[in-house]
């Protein structure tokens, strides 16, 4: 069975943002609707989405400006089972059918981005945003562990994000140029784009440059002390077609994100509280430097048909700088301190991948085989240097909270796609080992560090049912594992004040790999004008890695904790995707979802979603199209238990339900020009999601309400 990707002219009025499959119309064709379905690429092998066995969403560069979407948090907002925390100027923390963090592997252009950094994987200091939206051409959702793919890390799920290429701008033409221009109100943030491709001889070339400036995401009533932004982004890809098999391929991208507050609290301080800021700056940078090169081969072999070796370099730098005067008074004196402090985290990574594909028949059945390598190396820093000023002397200290490390990995993977009849079966294995050691010392805060190996077999299994044309039904089995990561192995951090709760963060070397077994059974119905994608899940999590108090330092007063894998977390849920088109121009879409799960104690896990979905109308014609969208979701009141400031249990927050109206609308003004607007939370509702205060006290979410009424806007004009 020979699949073709979907043209991109095609992809453009997706309102389905991949969840089943959808109705596009041709701008030049006003006769009968044509049907197409997305073609996926997360399973490695190219199939329409409604034969994929398992949950897969896709939302496409249309999508994204249509909805005027600027941040991860704006493009995955909408899906069931997913969310993500954070916004614009904070770090964006994805979170997938209960897993979160470094648990959920993302992946653009082949190669995974940087991790996030943040306790308890609440990526408080650095997200998985260290990259530019803007150039994205499609972005795939695996909601449930793929390591069987793509190795550790996806044992929650996988984000994939593909950029375009010279090829989907020229077309049929040998040359482009548009410029881009969009505001976000969320953030007041500006974008502007230059866009340049040609076709020269038998190569093609793109030139993309970005800049961006706004602020921080806003809350509701705008009462956060806001970042400002602003960041440019360069690439430049080009394509080298050397005859009918080979083309050569390369790209280079530079990020830069630069923020800066000038407002903020002191930090806690080791003799007490009652500081106030006299001045506070507080400056961060993150930058991405990527670059790769590739061949892609189309033949007749005996191991494949389809090859993809691609060589890359990613490295991904963040820093963070702060310096902040503060006084107290005490008895009647005024004591003045300066405090300055740098944090580094840098994320460099080299690799070799090798993707092949080949397609055999023997009688009535069919195989799509899948298999390749990948062969990386990555550096972990996180290196601090802190200043205190005051009464009593100026003091300087540098220090390697986390051990710098270096993680060697291989993984080989294997999977058969067999259609017999109107059976459809997938095995998929892949093995995977990781080594990681310290790069400087043999200890870190006195306790003895050593390497650290992990190995794993990730299988999965599927098996499909076409009972009709229009209706399939699949069981699917998938494991997925974590290696442990630098920072929870390689970590000795004290967290000491003169408050109750000090304590300190020893160092793990001994951890063993996260795993997880997940099994999902779903069907899914489409004629062409009526789609109902149905799925419910059930997944078990071994030796999760957490924190656990394993001690007390009577001397000095501090609770020693230590990362321990910990006994099963299991979480499950159910997915509704319903889709039907009134007429070639009118399209409704409903998308439902929900997560629950707990720990080994009983007690719910801090991940977990509410009943949440939306219901989207959109119209369409062949110079404009609508949209009008419900988002809605049920109040969350399963929640696990936190501690306050002096150590004390008490029920996490709850948030009550609620439901807002989006609005939008696109238009061609002419063959060259397009322009989206749309309005979000229509009605100014004041509500919280569950996502942003998971796991927080009741006092921590003052500031976590989501934004008012905002308004986004986009151009685009072809020259």
């Amino acid at each position: 069975m020979q699949l073709k990707p979907v043209p991109l002219a095609l992809c453009a009025l997706s309102s389905t943002a991949g969840l089943m499959s959808f109705h596009s119309l041709a701008a030049q064709q006003a006769e009968a609707e044509k049907m197409t379905t997305v073609v996926v690429t997360a399973t490695r092998i190219e199939q329409p989405l409604s034969e994929t066995n398992g949950s897969v969403a896709v939302i496409t560069s249309e999508d994204i400006a249509r909805e005027g979407s600027t941040e991860l948090y704006d493009v995955l907002s909408h899906e069931p089972g997913v969310s993500v925390s954070g916004g614009a100027g904070r770090p964006q923390t994805i979170t997938i059918r209960g897993m979160s963090g470094n648990r959920i592997a993302v992946i653009k252009d082949g190669v995974k981005v940087a991790d996030g950094y943040g306790a308890s994987d609440l990526n408080d200091v650095a997200g998985h945003n260290s990259f530019d939206l803007g150039d994205v051409k499609q972005i795939e959702v695996v909601k449930g562990a793929d390591s069987s793919l793509y190795g550790s890390g996806a044992i929650g799920g996988v984000v994939v994000l593909t950029s375009k290429t010279a090829s989907d701008y020229l077309a049929s033409e040998d040359h482009y140029a548009g410029l881009e221009a969009g505001y976000s109100g969320i953030s007041d943030k500006y974008t502007s784009t230059l866009t340049t491709a040609a076709r020269l001889g038998d190569t093609a070339h793109l030139v993309r440059l970005s800049y961006w400036q706004g602020s921080e995401s806003k809350n509701h009533d705008q009462s956060l002390y806001l970042r400002d932004i602003d960041g440019f982004n360069a690439a430049l890809s080009s394509e080298w077609f050397l005859n009918d098999s080979w083309m050569l391929k390369g790209k280079a991208e530079y990020y830069q994100q630069q923020m800066r507050r000038e407002q903020g609290i002191p930090p806690t301080q080791p003799d007490g509280g009652g500081w106030q800021a006299s001045s506070f700056l507080e400056e961060g940078e993150t930058t991405t430097l990527s670059v790769r090169a590739g061949a892609e081969w189309e033949g007749e072999a005996l191991l494949a048909e389809q090859a993809d070796i691609n060589l890359y370099y990613r490295q991904t730098d963040t820093l963070s700088d702060k310096d902040i005067a503060m006084q107290r008074t005490q008895e009647g004196l005024v004591f003045k301190r300066r405090q300055s402090e740098r944090r580094a985290f840098n994320d460099h990574l080299i690799g070799l991948s090798a993707d092949l594909q080949q397609r055999a028949a023997h009688g009535e059945v069919e195989h799509a085989i899948a298999w390749g390598m990948e062969l990386e190396s990555m550096l972990h820093e996180r290196p601090v240097s802190k200043r205190v000023a005051d009464w009593s002397g100026d003091t300087q200290q540098d220090s390697v909270p986390f051990a710098s490390a270096r993680t060697h990995s291989l993984g080989v993977y294997l999977h058969d796609d067999i259609h017999w009849g109107k059976w459809n079966l997938v095995p998929g294995l892949r093995f995977d080992y990781q080594q990681m050691s310290s790069e400087v010392d043999d200890s870190i805060g006195g306790y003895p560090l050593h390497e650290l190996s992990s190995s794993e077999l990730s299988p999965s299994l599927s098996l499909a049912y076409q009972w009709t044309a229009d209706l399939n039904a699949y069981l699917s089995y998938s494991h997925g594992f974590l290696a442990p990561s630098y920072a929870k192995a390689y970590g000795f951090v004290p967290h000491l004040s003169s408050d109750l709760g000090n304590f300190v963060i020893r160092p793990n070397a001994d951890l063993e790999a996260e795993t997880s077994d997940n099994l999902e059974l779903g069907a899914k119905y489409d004629d062409g004008q009526f789609a109902v994608y149905g799925a419910v899940f059930y997944s078990v999590f071994d030796n999760f890695i957490s924190e656990k108090t394993i001690g007390w330092n009577e001397a000095a007063k501090y609770a020693e904790v230590q990362y321990q894998n910990l006994d099963g977390v299991k979480t499950y849920g159910a997915e509704m995707s319903v889709s039907y088109w009134f007429s070639e121009r009118l399209n409704l879409v409903s998308k439902l979802g929900i997560v629950d799960g707990e720990d080994e104690h009983g007690e719910p896990i801090r991940t977990l979603t509410p009943l949440e979905g939306n219901s989207m109308l959109l119209y369409q014609q062949d110079s404009w199209q609508g949209f009008v969208r419900v988002n809605y979701a049920g109040a969350m009141d399963k929640v696990p238990s936190c501690q306050d400031e002096l150590g004390i249990s008490q029920r996490c927050a709850a948030t009550s339900g609620w439901m807002t109206l989006d609005a939008g609308a696109g238009f061609n003004l002419s063959p060259d020009f397009r322009i989206n607007a749309s309005v979000h939370n229509l009605f100014d509702r004041q509500y919280t999601r569950y996502q942003d205060v998971a796991g927080v006290s009741e006092a921590q979410t003052t500031f976590s309400t989501e934004p008012g009424r905002y308004f986004s806007v986009n151009a685009k004009y072809r020259f």
